[in-house]
């Protein structure tokens, strides 16, 4: 899996900042706790990708290819929605923000995602939520009743409504990694001011 960005910071860049952080007791030990807490990060989250039931996600009207279950990071129940860390190209994202102001989606400033092959509806990509929804903000939502899925497993293909995205098994949400990230961006920060403090005085 390719490194993910939160925010400004990549886990390449920290590895990269990590490594170009000069040499003293203090620093070695702040950086090494740095490093491994970023490796049991990545480690987690290769150890919550199932391939033996990955599955292929389908336009459910002219079977275009809309992602896959690897990008698949849990579900949203009371929206009916697959939660999708990526989408493919075939995935449209409608330039006119739109907003709600009843049902689950009250309050939430969105774009919608529309199939290229057929221009259907199939989810929507949300900006602006009330509290409890912030932690969608900028996935991709897509719409069971209107998605197919192809089970590698069996080659069978079934309506997403019919199966069970939740992801309970994840030692961390994707919610909870984005935090961690930035609290290990923010001690970096920290650390590199502290350093060039030492040179400066030295």
């Amino acid at each position: 899996m390719t490194s993910e960005s939160y925010g400004s910071i990549t886990t390449n860049s920290l590895y990269a900042a990590v490594e170009d952080i000069p040499t003293s007791v203090e620093a070695t030990t702040d950086c090494s706790t740095l490093v491994t807490s970023l490796v049991n990060l990545t480690n987690e989250m290769h150890l919550s990708v199932d391939y033996h039931n990955a599955m292929v996600l389908h336009c459910g009207v002219c079977n275009t290819i809309l992602g896959d279950s690897l990008e698949v990071c849990g579900e949203e129940k009371h929206l009916n929605s697959i939660i999708c860390l990526r989408v493919t190209k075939d995935v449209v994202v409608k330039n006119d923000m739109e907003f709600r102001l009843d049902g689950h989606m009250a309050g939430c400033t969105y774009n919608a995602l529309n199939c290229s092959g057929c221009h259907c509806f199939v989810g929507v990509v949300l900006h602006s939520t009330p509290r409890h929804l912030s932690a969608l903000r900028n996935l991709f939502l897509l719409q069971k009743e209107n998605i197919n899925c192809y089970i590698l497993r069996n080659g069978a293909m079934v309506r997403a409504s019919s199966l069970n995205f939740d992801q309970s098994t994840i030692c961390k949400s994707i919610k909870e990694l984005k935090q961690e990230m930035s609290v290990l961006a923010e001690k970096l920060t920290i650390l590199e001011r502290r350093l060039k403090k030492m040179d400066f005085d030295g």
